[in-house]
């Protein structure tokens, strides 16, 4: 049963990149039906098996942020729309704690980043498919994402994601007999990178893929002169390649106003939203609005594009301060690794950081998803063999098994 709630998680994490794109009429997404067989599978196995992994300070933390949003219901301004984000918090924080029982391996963890690497593909074919069929998204600089649920914005930040991801794959040791050709499908996961982000037309993205990038030079060190120069070569050809068709793209222009936007303009309208929300804050500093009410409390009806204004204006310092234990756990965790592993992780955590800067993606898969592999990763390095404790479910105490 385990093996089964391991497979369905793994397939979970390959629709994360692309979800929105398949829905089925009452049911909805295809990536929340199958994270619904994942918990019932993995509750399954805990009934079974009658244990669970021990939760650290990380899930805690989780815990109690939670139900701090929980606990804003009782003074939002709109409880009903207060309840309904609590319930996907919920929802995130089951994700959290199965990533955490099922990832207890390297192997495992390096499964999940290549099923998000795979999804990756799946989402970027599809925006690439509705360039070719006309779909704008946004119509101003023609803009294209996947699906009508999944912006430009957060399609192009999700995809700059994936960069150090492939990066550390490819230039990872691995004996499976598909080693080879993982390899190859991860190296060519940036010029894919490079399409999507042109077809996104997402400046954040354009910013954040710059760490990505720079992490992927320095994971080329790791590699023989000759394997280096072929990968260097391999991604300057399809840089040459392909610049020809996206330049002229309306999309891939907008990335050349990046400089203009930050020095002069508004960042989209986004320093006026934030100017508003904390105004707000400073009526509400303590407890906050309550989840899911910024768009409720500005002007400009919007949400923040910005995760940390988010969480400080709906849940006050209160709020804030749990979020950033959470994010302070998961950079001390990464710091603590050894040093290849230090760097890929503490790069993803950049890249997020500055993608969450412009976006509100406090309550997005991909946030949970990569903060708790952050954790699960550490965990390995405080261990001799792969497996960590577990605690087992006593009828009359717990009992930790290690």
């Amino acid at each position: 049963m385990r093996t089964i709630a391991f497979t369905l998680s793994l397939v979970f994490i390959f629709f994360i990149p692309w979800e929105g794109v398949i829905e089925l009429p009452g049911l909805g997404t295809a990536s929340k039906l199958i994270g619904f067989a994942v918990a019932v599978c993995w509750l399954a196995t805990v009934v079974i098996t009658d244990r669970v992994r021990k939760p650290g300070p990380f899930h805690i933390m989780v815990c109690l942020f939670v139900l701090w949003n929980a606990v804003s219901v009782f003074w939002s301004a709109d409880p009903e729309t207060t309840v309904v984000h609590v319930v996907r918090w919920v929802q995130l924080l089951g994700m959290v704690f199965i990533l955490w029982d099922l990832y207890t391996t390297r192997a495992a963890l390096l499964a999940g980043l290549q099923a998000f690497i795979l999804g990756e593909y799946v989402g970027i074919g599809i925006a690439v498919a509705n360039y070719f069929s006309g779909n704008v998204f946004y119509s101003h600089y023609q803009r294209f994402s996947p699906s009508d649920q999944s912006n430009p914005d957060g399609f192009g930040f999700i995809v700059v994601l994936g960069i150090p991801v492939a990066f550390y794959l490819a230039a990872s040791a691995n004996t499976t007999r598909m080693s080879g050709l993982l390899k190859l499908v991860n190296y060519a996961y940036i010029p894919a990178a490079f399409v999507g982000l042109a077809l996104s037309g997402t400046r954040t993205a354009m910013i954040a893929a710059v760490p990505g990038m720079a992490f992927g030079l320095a994971a080329l060190t790791r590699l023989r002169l000759s394997a280096r120069v072929a990968v260097l070569l391999l991604l300057t050809s399809a840089a040459f390649i392909l610049l020809p068709y996206v330049q002229s793209l309306r999309s891939f222009q907008r990335l050349g106003t990046t400089y203009a936007e930050l020095s002069e303009g508004t960042l989209n309208n986004r320093t006026n939203n934030w100017r508003e929300g904390l105004a707000t804050f400073s009526e509400h500093p303590l407890i906050g609005v309550g989840g899911d009410m910024y768009s409720s409390e500005n002007s400009l009806g919007k949400i923040a594009h910005n995760s940390f204004i988010s969480v400080l204006v709906e849940l006050g310092l209160i709020g804030f301060a749990l979020f950033g234990s959470i994010l302070m756990f998961a950079v001390i965790s990464a710091w603590g690794q050894p040093k290849w592993d230090a760097r890929f992780w503490l790069t993803t955590l950049l890249v997020w950081a500055i993608g969450a800067s412009a976006l509100t993606y406090e309550y997005k898969k991909a946030t949970w998803l990569f903060l708790s592999f952050v954790i699960a990763s550490a965990a390995l390095t405080r261990t001799r063999d792969e497996m960590v404790p577990l605690v087992r479910r006593d009828k009359s105490f717990a009992q930790f098994v290690r």
